[in-house]
């Protein structure tokens, strides 16, 4: 009697995925260390203090023993706190200090897009303490923080935030609505 091949499958499968799952957390209790042991005091050394140094006190021996705290780097905490944000690290400097963000989000594909990009290339030298950023619909997810709030259904997509405040402009929009868009969030 021959078994059909589905049954062996089955069979193999069953008796498989147990055993990898055995064999992995085996593999990684192996990995852990143990700290290493104490070496045991003797009574005689127990007994006796240890020697401060002349003229030292315990404050200084401990400050001594202890490690040295890293230097704080501000480039690499700016970048830590924009990742956690969910935005890139220049959009989020932007908003800490105060700068109205226009996020043009466009596939670079239809006429809409180029015409919507001039539109909002046009804001550079026109409106004050504003900052632009251009990039593809395929990163929308690092801009999440912001994107996230007001939701994006297709492109052209400007979205321009002032402080907490998010607001979107889907589709082609005419420079001189956009100037007026970008006005009305700054107040």
């Amino acid at each position: 009697m021959a078994v059909p091949r589905l049954a062996v499958l089955l069979i193999a499968g069953v008796l498989l995925v147990p055993a990898a799952f055995v064999m992995s957390r085996m593999a990684a209790g192996s990995t852990e260390e143990s700290p290493p042991p104490r070496a045991a005091k003797s009574k005689a050394e127990a007994a006796v203090p240890a020697a401060k140094p002349l003229g030292a006190t315990s404050e200084v021996t401990e400050a001594a023993r202890a490690p040295a705290k890293p230097k704080p780097n501000p480039a690499a905490e700016a970048r830590k706190k924009a990742a956690a944000a969910g935005l890139p690290r220049a959009v989020a400097v932007a908003l800490a200090k105060g700068q109205t963000v226009v996020l043009f989000l466009s596939d670079g594909k239809a006429a809409d897009d180029r015409s919507t990009a001039k539109a909002v290339a046009g804001l550079k030298g026109d409106v004050p303490n504003v900052k632009i950023f251009k990039d593809r619909l395929s990163r929308l997810g690092s801009y999440r923080a912001i994107v996230g709030r007001v939701g994006v259904s297709q492109v052209p997509a400007v979205v321009i935030v002032r402080g907490s405040q998010a607001r979107v402009v889907e589709g082609y929009v005419d420079p001189e609505t956009l100037r007026q868009q970008v006005l009305d969030a700054k107040r």
